[in-house]
């Protein structure tokens, strides 16, 4: 994968698969808080239809490889090889067409109280470090801390 390439993936799916949401969509603008520091008023946009970002709060913006490099601070080389990871789900048809396997009908095991189902981690090996995932484990509700 080149940075050409690289650059033509979806930047609002590749910031979900990061564990980003945006806080409002408008037209072709995804206003999101910044993943680069901590903030209470959105300054982070992406340019769907440009498949490009900036973040108001730095002054900087760029296309998916300058995002990575960015959030990762690295280089070119290892931006693209974490993009390489990032597969979108292309094949898949749209989520209102897959069958809800979330819902009771659909369980192949039918449990009524969810703490039958709960898992618990005791202990790691070693310590989550991924900033995204850290972020994702620390959402509303989930009570999982890094």
């Amino acid at each position: 994968m080149n940075c050409e390439e690289a650059n033509k993936i979806d930047m609002v799916d590749y910031l979900s698969f990061l564990g980003f949401q945006p806080t409002s969509v408008r037209g072709n603008d995804y206003w999101y808080l910044s993943p680069f520091r901590d903030e209470k008023i959105p300054s982070f946009k992406i340019h769907r239809s440009k498949n490009v970002w900036y973040d108001h709060g730095i002054g900087t913006g760029g296309g998916l490889v300058d995002f990575v490099k960015q959030f990762y601070q690295c280089d070119v080389s290892e931006s693209l090889q974490k993009i390489r990871f990032f597969q979108p789900q292309i094949n898949f048809k749209k989520t209102a067409d897959r069958p809800p396997f979330h819902l009771q009908e659909n369980s192949l095991i039918n449990y009524t109280d969810a703490s039958q189902t709960a898992i618990k981690i005791i202990a790691a090996k070693q310590p989550v470090l991924e900033p995204w995932l850290c972020r994702y484990l620390k959402k509303k509700n989930r009570k999982i801390y890094c």
